[in-house]
């Protein structure tokens, strides 16, 4: 299979501190959203200074008229929001003015699709991306770029037997060049860079297909949006992802931890819902002895899965450890069904479909769907005709999924994912009793069997609301955090 198999953990511990402010927006919804909004002007008075401090400027940012002044992208009536996932890319829009009914969007493709598939492929020079890159991995292996986030995000921290396991397991060639990473699609060499650049650069035009013109002083070449980036990550490796988003033709305005964002996601999530329960989960528990409330964020994504643990400081946010694995993610239960469904399969008929390409990647891609549907029933049927033949004719595969052949191909993970969990919090000197909010997010959490062994591992119910979507919870909370920014 062409999965991660293995675990490379990146640590990283970021801080956020400025002087503390009078809070501006939404009053009236309290303490609760107080608290988040605080959250907010320190992670951008800290990214402000950095970027002055790059560019040789004074250190001058508490003035926040003069942060306007430099942000001319502002001054446009939306903004985006940008989710570049390890398995999926996803856009969100916010209007800066909140109206009745003005709620953040995500934007879809034109074939209705919320999420596009992080695939992009070169066949004979034509390049495509998406669902038809994802398409011609079943046909052609080696033609098609998978997983390409987790190769921006490698730097001399990595580990160089995990990624060798890493990159043997993918379904085409990659070679490092400097602090390069280059990839082998079609028998050419390509930058990890350039593909996460025509990635980005689909994404820049779906956009302009969804806001047309109507956002004055943001025109195609330069859409306002905060960029979601893994947590954790060193500063070089947060401006790469910058860089490849800019030349992809986004106006990027800000670079915000993934945690953080899903945090905006979840508070918008109960300000909508108006869940005073919700609210007050996100700004009560006792504080610590130290002062602070410790939340830990588990996102589960197709690729990579990570977990950060933030405390909320009276002087804002502070992201006091994190650790990301690819070896737990839900590419890596779509492969222990896809063992089951096999295995089943060669003892009915003696076939062993894991040796056929193409009969690999129909299973793959049944198995995903059928992992989805699962989230919400207790059973699901796969059927998949021709899927091969022998002597006696064509064969086809018909089994059916049960909610508790999900929970077996969970198994693995959930462990893992717990002693991940266990990891950070040791590194950062806390203990599970510590945490006094747990939020899930990623489309991987929609799967029970993950839900219940972190809820249980925690000793605490996960974040909940009727409008949130844990798979959306980073682009989301990306845009939100965008308009709340430029309300300052």
């Amino acid at each position: 299979m062409w999965h991660p198999p293995f675990s490379t953990e990146r640590r990283g511990v970021r801080h956020f501190r400025a002087t503390p402010q009078q809070p501006v927006w939404l009053l009236a919804a309290g303490a609760a959203s107080a608290a988040l909004f605080l959250g907010s002007r320190y992670v951008l008075r800290a990214q402000e200074r950095m970027r002055r401090k790059r560019e040789g400027l004074p250190l001058d940012d508490d003035n926040d008229d003069d942060f306007s002044r430099q942000s001319p992208a502002m001054r446009a009536t939306q903004i985006l929001g940008v989710d570049f996932g390890s398995a999926n890319l996803r856009l969100a829009v916010a209007p800066l003015v909140r109206t009745a009914g003005s709620n953040v969007r995500v934007i879809e493709s034109a074939d209705g699709l919320r999420a596009i598939p992080a695939a992009v492929a070169v066949d004979n020079g034509s390049v495509s991306v998406g669902v038809l890159a994802k398409a011609l991995l079943g046909r052609k292996p080696g033609y098609t770029g998978l997983a390409t986030r987790l190769l921006l995000e490698r730097d001399a921290a990595t580990n160089a037997k995990e990624w060798e396991r890493f990159v043997a397991a993918l379904p085409y060639k990659t070679s490092v060049q400097g602090e390069d990473v280059m990839l082998e699609l079609d028998g050419k060499t390509y930058s990890a860079e350039w593909a996460g650049e025509v990635l980005l650069d689909h994404m820049h035009a779906m956009a302009a297909r969804s806001l047309g013109d109507a956002d004055a002083g943001a025109g195609a070449d330069g859409f306002p949006a905060v960029l979601s980036v893994p947590a954790g990550l060193s500063d070089a490796r947060r401006r790469v992802f910058q860089r490849v988003a800019e030349s992809a033709g986004f106006q990027i305005v800000a670079a915000l931890d993934e945690p953080v964002a899903a945090l905006h996601a979840a508070e918008l999530s109960a300000l909508e819902d108006e869940d005073e329960a919700a609210l007050r989960a996100l700004s009560s528990t006792s504080a610590s002895s130290s002062g602070s409330t410790t939340i830990a964020v588990f996102d589960m994504g197709g690729y990579e899965s990570s977990v950060a643990l933030l405390q909320r400081r009276r002087s804002g946010f502070e992201v006091v450890g994190s650790l990301s694995t690819p070896s737990v993610s839900g590419r890596a239960v779509d492969d222990a069904l896809f063992r089951h469904v096999v295995g089943k399969f060669e003892q009915e008929t003696g076939i062993d479909l894991s040796a056929d390409h193409m009969a690999s990647f129909r299973v793959l891609e049944a198995v995903e769907t059928a992992k989805t549907e699962l989230s919400s029933r207790r059973s699901t049927d796969l059927n998949l005709p021709f899927i091969t033949a022998d002597r006696t004719g064509a064969k086809h595969l018909v089994q059916k999924l049960s909610a508790y052949d999900l929970a077996r191909a969970c198994e693995s993970q959930v462990a893992q994912a717990t002693a991940l969990c266990d990891r950070a919090l040791a590194a950062a000197g806390l203990t599970t009793a510590d945490v006094g909010l747990l939020l899930l997010v990623g489309g991987g959490v929609r799967s029970k069997p993950v839900q219940e062994r972190l809820e249980s591992h925690f000793g605490r119910a996960a974040f909940s609301g009727r409008s949130f979507r844990p798979e959306e919870a980073v682009v989301v909370g990306a845009a939100e955090f965008g308009r709340r920014l430029a309300s300052e």
